[in-house]
This record gives structure tokens, C-alpha cells and sequence, in this order.
């Protein structure tokens, strides 16, 4: 199984210096000389410009994949009801990328509960088909909704495993590839200059996990945010050795 390790994102003022070394003018290139994928954060606030898209795509080589999040504005403020429009706009600039997009991360809200399937499989079933999915199930009510698992699986989408305490915990694998997000509570660490407590229990745990999927599980996405150990490039770093690669 070919696994891609990464960071939620690039662009932070704290890795100026720990991570990015000094001077560095193109954090994005040196970022992806150091990972091969990364998810794209800022893509949930605001669809981008194709102007920066293309630059994303010349900026890296050509073996290195972008992983984007559905803007919030489908996900949180219509909650995939009536956003058509705003879907068409999103994959349309978004292909731009070409052979380096990766699965598109739908990340639903907090308080989209499991009575709400039938919305998702209406919103889910009338994607673009040229792309892939992973969906991010965050209420906990979906871990006892086998039916949701069942819809990814018919669609042949992700299901979006997620490292936090208040989201759902669901580990399963319903598509050709596996997406896992090790997240963390929002204003924990006073910077994301270093791991400020390290979780070497959880990153066993997970490495196990990858290296038991089932054999149809041809590429596992890994993407860190800062939140999980307090400096994301860093728990890659621990992650990557954990499994050998």
C-alpha cells in the first residue's frame, strides 16, 4: 500500500524558522520537497482563484497531490442542501490541478446527525463523478449508522477517519483508498513551533491501523494538523518512522 504523509495546510507563521529554514521565499516548494501531499485548508473558507490553482499545481513536482476541503459554505452554511452553484464553481477551478488532486475532503458540520442520510445521499450521489471523495462524519451519531458506511461504499467514497475526542469514531475503509485527519482541540498550544505533548499512543495506535487495511486498500492519505502534538511537521516526521517509510 502506497501511503501519503502530510500537514493540514502550509502556511504558518510559526514554521518560519523551525520548519521552513530561514529565508526560504517559497514555502509551498520546500513543503513539497519534504511530503508528498498536503490538504488544503484554506479552500474551506473561500473557493480559490484559478490563478491560484495553477500556481499550486507549477509549484510542485509532478508526483505530489493536493487533497482540498469542500468550502464551508456547502458543508456548514447551506448543510448540502441547495448548492449546486456553489459545488460547480468549487470542482470546476479545482481541476485545474489535473493528475495532482487527490480525494476532496467533505467535512461535515458538527451537528449534521445521522436522521440527515437521506439529505447526504442526495447531496453525495449528485457529485461530479470525476472526482474523489472522502467524507468526514464529525457527530457522533453516525458511528451507529451502518447505512451511511453502506452509502460510501456504494458510491465508492472514503469515509474520512478522524483523531479527536468529540467526533465520531468510526474506522473503517469503504473505498480503494484511506483517508485518516490526526486532529486536536483548537487553542491548546501556545505556538506550533515544536510538539508541545507528544501522543506516541495514538500514533501507534493509527500506524497499526494503516498497516492492517485490507488488501483492496491501495493508498492511504495521512494529513496532521497542528492541533493533534502542537507542530504537525514534526508527528509526520514520528508517523513516517512508526511505519517504515
Amino acid at each position: 500500500m502506497e501511503t501519503r504523509l502530510g500537514t493540514c495546510g502550509w502556511s504558518f507563521r510559526d514554521w518560519k524558522g523551525t520548519f521552513y529554514p530561514p529565508g526560504t521565499r517559497d514555502e509551498l516548494a520546500y513543503y513539497a520537497s519534504q511530503f508528498d501531499a498536503v490538504e488544503i485548508d484554506s479552500t474551506y473558507y473561500r473557493i480559490p482563484s484559478a490563478k491560484s490553482v495553477d500556481a499550486w499545481r507549477e509549484r510542485t513536482p509532478p508526483s505530489f497531490l493536493f487533497c482540498p476541503k469542500l468550502p464551508g459554505e456547502i458543508t456548514h452554511e447551506k448543510m448540502l442542501e441547495g448548492a449546486d452553484e456553489q459545488v460547480a464553481a468549487f470542482t470546476d477551478v479545482i481541476s485545474r490541478l489535473g493528475n495532482k488532486l487527490g480525494p476532496t475532503l467533505v467535512q461535515l458540520h458538527p451537528s449534521f446527525a445521522r436522521d440527515e442520510l437521506p439529505t447526504l445521499e442526495a447531496f453525495l450521489s449528485c457529485l461530479p463523478s470525476a472526482f474523489r471523495y472522502a467524507v468526514e462524519f464529525r457527530h457522533r451519531s453516525w458511528a451507529d449508522q451502518p447505512d451511511a458506511l453502506q452509502l460510501l461504499r456504494s458510491l465508492n467514497m472514503g469515509l474520512a477517519m478522524a483523531h479527536h475526542p468529540w467526533y465520531a469514531r468510526i474506522r473503517e475503509a469503504t473505498a480503494a483508498f484511506a483517508y485518516l485527519r490526526l486532529l486536536g482541540r483548537r487553542n491548546v498550544f501556545p505556538d506550533f513551533g515544536r510538539v508541545h505533548r507528544p501522543q506516541d499512543d495514538a500514533l501507534k495506535e493509527w500506524a497499526g491501523l494503516l498497516r492492517s487495511l485490507p488488501s483492496q486498500v491501495t493508498r492511504a492519505f495521512v494529513f496532521v494538523n497542528n492541533q493533534f502534538e502542537g507542530h504537525s511537521p514534526a508527528t509526520v516526521g514520528r508517523l513516517r518512522r512508526l511505519l517504515g517509510t
